[in-house]
């Protein structure tokens, strides 16, 4: 197996110059993820300072100082790797998907595969919980979809495998050893509950009565085992039938369970994944769904769930803890860390790996996006650094489809649910202003601020009823105008106080004269047969009057307010999910794999070619305050104009220099470095072949803060083979190879 190694990507900075046919402009990635694309599954910590996370894509990470900084592995870049167990500093374990079982003597600096292709018939099974008592002694849990689950058990280290439970047509989930031979599994159901007092014989225990609701399904996800004797484990919820989660206790190591039913105040309706308790009294569980992350606490013995804060919208899959430092994480690269039990929460990803839906610079330098999980990015000082968080508000942080800033403080982010979130303070903190609904069919689309008193969302009732929510007094209440159209309203936008537009669903628009009291459907001209159903998805006005709309292969301009519209011929082959103007001439609109431009108010696009940079979906466009675009894709990246210099990815201040293995390794084209630096320092990064000759010099002289960083280096131009990437930081060297694959 060949060991490939992994770094944090946070900030990118291409080095060579991709030149674009619109303009000559030069475009580079902006912003990208932490861990782009990662899911994490499992999390396990030794002590408070020392753990592991696992995920997709292969990936481990591993802290020394309780989470601030992870460094690690990627042991398959195929494969999802869901449960990791360390039973000391050195010896470890992670299960994944495919039968893969790993194990390491190092402390997980380097991996050797356990082969159990002949002993788990299931070749698509998923290794979903393992534990070693001793190196010796061992045992896994399986499952194949809902086909099977098993468990199996080693005295040998690994090298042979006897199973030990079958559960045909069950999910088996997960598992937890309170002692050498003592254990607990859970699966499907209330009625895969089983434990072992010996370490090889597994018994069912009797399906617990579910009180409170009629439950259509009641998976039980998590489990955790305090003592021999005492365990809590937890599951299933659903707003459909309004089924509360799950959560179950067992005072006598699993033989029989009782439903910890809760008051109407403390019901959570979303799946619960992860639960630790950190003594007999005290736990913690956790979770998700559509509207967000989930959290619950208990200082009863589990007869009462509080839900608490954790300001997130991903689903969070693992918990674990020592003590009152506890460790969470979950999809999109989030990792969490409490030092307080929950009470406060710590994100310590740098950059969140979720989809931005809307984006928008306000002011000179502050720029924001919204997006897919209820994320939130903020810059302050034009793009060269940028901060993660979620706007959350009631404990809800659901996906977002737009925002918009009146100005560098103040402005309103929309989405699922009906959602609809203000800040006045930059995105600091957050208060719902509409109220949210349970039905998914209800969303908000789009915003306008006219200023910090007017303002609009729009969105859909039902797929049949287009709405337009306005507020004259900032959000504290609002007029609904509902059934303005027949579609769902994507988009809003407003030239003056009274003159606005509203486009959607089906080629639909909608015109006021009156600031929003009334409104008229819109008239089109010159559109084609084929484009006369196209979605419309953003309106934004250039002056008082003038217009212009982006949809499915459309773009429509207007010069009287949006009463009417014209066909604009361009050259949008895709769908157009965004539109933004630097002035009145000048604007673009981006789509799948497309990014448009226009420099005579939308009369005639052109299309700004980057094969490297705009190949996947654009989901927003925002210009800034010096007018460089920039770009929203797929999992939080960010592509841009501007000129950009590398900036200190998070508040941690580093104790060493160091300077991680790149990412990803091998690479094509392109990949990121990462180097941390404890004080600031004049740093030096050059690319040498192997007969050491100078290739790329990514950075010369160039002064750093303190802090962690991330460079993106672009191998176009060189050939197959083993490079040499040194960095150079006052009286600091060191030099890591890395593997370029065409």
């Amino acid at each position: 197996m060949k060991r490939i190694p992994i770094a944090v990507s946070v900030f990118a900075i291409l080095t060579a110059l991709l030149v674009t046919a619109a303009g000559a402009q030069t475009w580079k990635v902006g912003l990208t993820a932490s861990y782009p694309g990662i899911s994490f599954s499992d999390v396990q910590f030794l002590s408070a300072t020392t753990g592991w996370v696992v995920g997709s894509k292969g990936i481990v990470l591993k802290t020394t100082d309780g989470g601030a900084t992870w460094n690690g592995a990627t042991n398959d870049t195929l494969g999802t790797l869901s449960s990791v167990h360390f039973r000391s500093a050195t010896d470890g374990y992670i299960g994944g998907s495919s039968r893969k079982l790993y194990t390491t003597t190092d402390g997980g600096s380097s991996w050797t595969r356990i082969l159990l292709n002949a002993f788990v018939a299931d070749t698509g099974a998923v290794v979903r919980s393992v534990y070693f008592s001793d190196a010796s002694k061992g045992w896994i849990l399986t499952t194949l979809s809902s086909t099977n689950g098993r468990i199996l058990h080693t005295t040998d280290g690994g090298t042979t495998w006897t199973q030990d439970l079958v559960v045909a047509g069950s999910n088996m989930i997960d598992m937890y050893f309170s002692g050498p031979d003592r254990g607990v599994a859970v699966g499907k159901s209330t009625g895969t509950l089983y434990y072992t007092k010996n370490g090889t014989t597994w018994t069912v225990a009797p399906a617990p009565t579910l009180t409170g609701a009629t439950y259509t399904r009641s998976d039980i996800r998590g489990v955790y085992m305090v003592d021999s004797l005492l365990g809590y484990a937890v599951g299933w919820g659903s707003l459909v039938g309004a089924q509360p989660s799950i959560q179950l206790k067992t005072t006598n190591g699993g033989e029989s369970w009782s439903h910890l039913a809760q008051l109407e105040a403390n019901k959570m309706f979303d799946n619960l994944y992860g639960v630790y308790f950190k003594n007999a009294a005290n736990g913690l569980c956790v979770g998700g769904a559509s509207r967000g992350s989930i959290a619950a606490r208990t200082a009863d013995s589990g007869m009462t769930w509080t839900p608490i804060d954790l300001p997130c919208g991903v689903t969070l899959n693992g918990i674990h803890g020592k003590g009152d430092t506890v460790t969470v994480t979950g999809s999109s690269g989030v990792i969490f860390v409490s030092t307080d039990f929950g009470t406060s929460w710590d994100l310590k990803t740098g950059m969140v790996g979720s989809t931005l839906y809307g984006l928008q610079f306000a002011g000179a330098t502050n720029g924001y996006g919204a997006g897919f999980d209820g994320v939130f990015v903020k810059t302050t000082n034009s793009g060269n650094a940028w901060k993660a968080s979620f706007a959350y508000a009631n404990r809800l942080s659901p996906n977002f489809n737009d925002l918009y800033f009146v100005n560098g403080t103040t402005g309103l982010a929309v989405g699922s649910y009906r959602i609809a979130l203000k800040t006045t303070n930059g995105g600091t903190s957050w208060t719902q202003v509409i109220a949210d609904t349970t039905a998914a069919t209800v969303t908000h689309y789009g915003a306008f601020m006219v200023d910090e008193n007017l303002a609009f969302v729009v969105g859909q009732l039902s797929s049949s009823n287009g709405v337009v929510y306005k507020t004259t007094n900032g959000g504290t209440s609002w007029t609904i105008k509902s059934a303005v159209a027949a579609k769902a309203l994507r988009g809003v936008a407003f030239g003056s106080s009274t003159v606005g537009a509203v486009v959607g669903a089906g080629r639909v628009a909608a015109y006021t004269t009156d600031g929003g009291g009334t409104w008229s459907a819109a008239t089109f001209n010159n559109v084609p047969a084929a484009r006369s159903v196209s979605n419309l998805r953003k309106v934004r006005f250039l002056t008082a009057t003038t217009a212009i709309a982006v949809g499915d292969t459309i773009i429509l301009k207007s010069t009287d307010g949006g009463a009417n519209w014209n066909y604009v011929t361009s050259p949008a082959a895709i769908a157009l999910n965004g539109l933004s103007f630097q002035n009145a001439t000048t604007g673009y609109a981006v789509g799948k794999g497309q990014v448009l431009k226009t420099t005579d108010g939308g009369d005639t696009w052109t299309a700004v070619t980057d094969a490297a940079l705009h190949t996947d979906t654009q989901n927003a466009v925002a210009v800034d305050a010096t007018g460089n675009p920039w770009v929203s894709g797929t999992s939080g990246q960010l592509t841009t104009t501007a000129t950009l210099s590398a900036v200190e990815t998070g508040s941690v201040i580093p104790a060493r220099f160091a300077l991680d293995q790149n990412y990803p390794n091998p690479f094509n084209p392109s990949t990121s470095v990462r180097f941390t630096l404890p004080h600031a320092a004049k740093v030096d990064l050059v690319i040498y072949n192997m007969l050491g000759q100078r290739v790329a010099v990514p950075i010369s002289g160039t002064m750093f803060e303190a802090g962690s960083h991330t460079v993106r280096f672009d191998a176009r131009g060189l050939a197959t083979g083993i490079y040499l990437y040194r960095l150079t930081a006052g009286t600091y060297t060191e030099t890591r190879k890395m593997a370029l694959v065409r």
